[in-house]
């Protein structure tokens, strides 16, 4: 009897032959009477195998669970739920990233959860859902479980592409680790974002500002605007990063929204400022304050997994001794509840702290800084950053630039040809 490819009889009973994976595979089919009938079906099966193999659908341990090959094809745990699955991302993201960036995903996360429900098999998540999901996110209710009277409706359009970034990341690894065979996520589209321009302070608004805060707070806007300092650059700064009498400022650390320290947003924003007049002198003012201060054991935390280092510091701006801060140095939100108390009481536009830094590069621009220099200052790798950013207040810049050229560059006529009697002719 011709059997069928792929079908054999080994010891008495029907054996089917495959490979997958690169490896080749046999197994006999318990319980298979030895027929005509059932050697066919076993062809049949064995090409419906072959046919699941090609079309990555194939499931070892669905067509064959107590198959001793089994371990050589199923050596990661089998994942259903969601709960699950965002379990195992976590686990595989904290080899990945820095424990502050861990933070922020696993926070995205425990919001997914809610969204999509911990006990929701993968298998059920389709399409319409992720649309869904999102659609959630953007106007549903915003439920911190540490604060819970705090509940608000609706995010930031920003803030739903992130955590839709961070799910579409998780149902890839999903499907590439064959928990899902379909891909959900794909053809989500992010949701459209207006594109905010700088929006720095006028010299007299930054006037009233400063005149309105109380002296400490005043100088720590004042070194903000003249150096472009980062909000986390700013809380993490201390006496040990300044050189006062070189007037510099090397960066090396950051604070972030959860108080972790950490090094700057880029490996370019470890960087070496050159301070302008007004920081130089701002700063001179502050130590007087602060520089004869106690050193303060900080953990910093480096972006090697795991890495940590214990920093001795003394911080250039801290919280007065009437704020009842446990702590030596300012976070991010006192930062910002100081910049807003200073808008109110000056009467100014309100705007979020980031714009002093936006504030640094407009006026250095403006005063015909050059765009790489500036973007050295702040921490850019180059001077794109610069240009796409602060494009309209260099286009504002071009009379300024003709001028700059029309008193610099000869503005004579060159003399011109002596008028001769004699004919052009034409050279061939």
């Amino acid at each position: 009897m011709k059997y069928p490819t792929g079908v054999e009889i080994h010891n008495g009973k029907i054996r089917i032959t495959f490979t997958y994976r690169g490896i080749r595979c046999r197994e006999t089919l318990r319980g298979w009477v030895v027929n005509t009938s059932n050697i066919k079906k076993a062809g049949n099966l064995r090409a419906l195998i072959m046919s699941e193999i090609q079309l990555g659908n194939f499931s070892y341990a669905e067509r064959f669970p107590e198959s001793k090959s089994l371990k050589k094809f199923s050596t990661t745990k089998r994942i259903v739920t969601f709960s699950e699955l965002s379990e195992f991302f976590l686990d595989t993201k904290a080899l990945e990233v820095s424990a502050a960036t861990l933070q922020s995903i696993t926070s995205a996360v425990n919001t997914l959860q809610r969204v999509v429900g911990e006990n929701t098999r993968l298998d059920d998540i389709q399409h319409a859902d992720i649309l869904n999901y999102r659609r959630e996110l953007l106007t549903g209710s915003v439920i911190n479980p540490a604060i819970p009277n705090t509940a608000k409706q609706g995010r930031a359009p920003s803030t739903v592409n992130k955590q839709m970034a961070v799910l579409s990341e998780m149902l890839k690894l999903a499907q590439r680790s064959q928990f899902i065979l379909h891909a959900p996520h794909e053809g989500v589209s992010r949701l459209k974002l207006s594109k905010p321009d700088p929006d720095p302070l006028l010299l007299h608004e930054y006037q009233a500002l400063i005149a309105a805060l109380p002296r400490r707070q005043a100088l720590i806007i004042i070194v903000a605007v003249h150096t472009g300092l980062r909000p986390g650059e700013i809380c993490a700064l201390a006496w040990e990063d300044i050189d006062l009498k070189k007037g510099e400022i090397h960066v090396s650390r950051s604070l972030t929204n959860k108080r972790v320290f950490v090094p700057p947003k880029t490996d370019a924003g470890i960087r070496t400022i050159t301070l302008l007049k007004p920081a130089h002198e701002a700063l001179l003012e502050q130590y007087e304050i602060t520089g004869g201060g106690q050193k303060q054991e900080i953990v910093f935390h480096h972006r090697e997994l795991g890495k940590t280092e214990r920093q001795n510091l003394r911080f250039v701006f801290t919280p007065g001794e009437n704020s009842g801060s446990k702590n030596n140095h300012f976070s991010k939100n006192s930062i910002s509840y100081g910049w807003k108390r200073g808008t109110k009481l000056s009467g100014i536009r309100k705007r979020n702290a980031y714009q002093t830094r936006h504030t640094f590069a407009c006026w250095t621009l403006m005063a015909g800084a050059n765009p790489s220099f500036i973007a050295s200052q702040m921490g850019h790798e180059d001077a794109r950053m610069v240009y796409q950013v602060y494009s309209k207040w260099i286009s504002d810049m071009n009379q300024d630039q003709v001028n700059m050229l029309n008193k610099q560059m000869p503005t004579a006529l060159p003399p011109g040809r002596p008028q001769g009697f004699g004919s052009m002719k034409k050279v061939i």
